[in-house]
């Protein structure tokens, strides 16, 4: 068995939208609460507090407290998932390297864990309904056809369900469920190898000459996003003019980063239903990301979404992403003949071997090389064996006109 979560989008109405925004109101208020009193108690008497001590001031001091009776009419088990997600942050933090953890606000996306023992058992999704806890009762959602099976095949199997809303003020829940792992599957064993190029003018580009070209959805929807950020700016703090402006500009951003999202699965999924074998090579986004010309297009295309995604898919499928050296001269050598163009440049997308005569797409040569370097090191062989430097190399240019400390690295580790 494996978990996978369904989303799926809830459309409740005005009582029901009620009830929801108290659930996320109440778990906020938790969460930042116990974070609070964490942070003064080891400020103050240098004392961790644990999961046990958390609780019994929930139990007994939050819930007595008359200031706070409108906690009472939300579900302990629920409020208890906001200690337990608190702990998870300092664990994240202290065991993981991430941020630490931050005060939650009702202004930013907001979130409620339901355990499966708060879900009710009645649910069948036969009509496109969802029960939770008692207060939140036949909650119209829609989904795929294929989450919609996945819900009604597994419904004695779920596990938990996250309620999230996001900033635009639209309603989520993923609902965790046990499934079989061969049910999961979306691709079959083809066998198949690739190697793909990834860059700025065309998002990837395969061994076989396919091209997968760069949407730019950022450029098509800027406009729209500096107009909106510019009436926000104009309008008076916590006016309800100004929340409706905020709420205009999160749809726009919501609707580009669901653009690129839907882009790069639908990239990822032809490439896996193709190929079994993926080679790519091991980018370094966040040095990428320093090149003050390059840095918002690298942004924009989503570099790192794109090759977390692919890994993703691919273990779920049973299938391989093998990461060539980012110092392999992939676009510079002549997948015929071995010759290195050392002096290839940025501006350069097509060159001729001097050697072998043959034509080179830089990009399409780029891929061509990361499949040939990708198959040595999936047969074992070491990844330097496919550099044949020996051959000459032709360059009419002076040497300080070549290349920059990065480059000058490459090629001293190929020669």
């Amino acid at each position: 068995m494996i978990l996978r979560a369904v989303k799926i989008r809830l459309y409740p109405n005005k009582e029901q939208e009620l009830k929801l925004n108290k659930v996320l109101g109440c778990y906020r208020f938790v969460y930042n609460r116990m974070l609070a009193l964490k942070q003064k108690e080891y400020n103050e008497n240098k004392k961790s507090l644990g999961l046990t001590d958390l609780s019994k001031f929930f139990h007994g001091e939050l819930l007595k407290d008359e200031q706070y009776s409108w906690l009472k009419e939300q579900n302990t088990k629920v409020m208890k998932q906001a200690i337990r997600q608190m702990l998870s942050a300092y664990d994240g933090f202290f065991k993981l390297g991430k941020g630490f953890p931050k005060f939650k606000s009702k202004k930013d996306e907001q979130s409620a864990l339901f355990p499966c023992e708060t879900i009710s058992k009645s649910n069948t999704f036969e009509t496109r309904h969802i029960s939770l806890i008692k207060s939140l009762k036949n909650l119209k959602f829609r989904c795929s056809r294929l989450y919609l099976d996945r819900l009604r095949r597994y419904k004695d199997n779920i596990k938990s369900a996250t309620l999230s809303k996001t900033k635009s003020g639209k309603f989520y829940l993923s609902v965790l469920l046990s499934m079989n792992e061969d049910e999961v599957r979306q691709f079959r064993h083809t066998n198949n190898r690739v190697g793909i190029d990834l860059g700025v003018k065309d998002f990837v580009i395969t061994s076989d000459g396919e091209v997968f070209e760069n949407k730019h959805f950022l450029r098509r929807t800027e406009d729209k996003i500096k107009k909106l950020q510019r009436q926000l700016s104009k309008k008076v703090k916590g006016s309800n003019n100004s929340n409706k402006a905020r709420i205009r500009l999160a749809r726009a951003f919501e609707h580009l980063a669901n653009q690129r999202i839907d882009y790069i699965h639908n990239v990822v999924n032809s490439l896996l239903r193709t190929y079994d074998y993926v080679f790519m090579e091991n980018l370094n986004v966040q040095g990428m990301m320093k090149n003050h010309h390059l840095a918002k297009a690298i942004q924009e295309i989503g570099f790192y979404m794109f090759k977390s995604t692919l890994k993703n898919k691919a273990l779920l499928n049973d299938k391989f992403v093998i990461e060539v050296d980012r110092w392999f001269a992939s676009s510079k050598t002549c997948h015929c003949c071995g010759y290195v163009y050392k002096g290839l440049t940025l501006s350069e997308r097509e060159w001729d071997c001097p050697i072998c005569g043959e034509h080179h797409d830089r990009d399409l040569n780029a891929a061509i090389n990361i499949l040939i370097e990708g198959n040595k090191i999936l047969v074992g062989a070491r990844s330097t064996e496919l550099t044949l430097v020996d051959y000459p190399t032709v360059d009419d240019r002076c040497e300080s006109n070549l290349k920059s400390g990065g480059r000058l690295k490459q090629e001293m580790k190929y020669t």
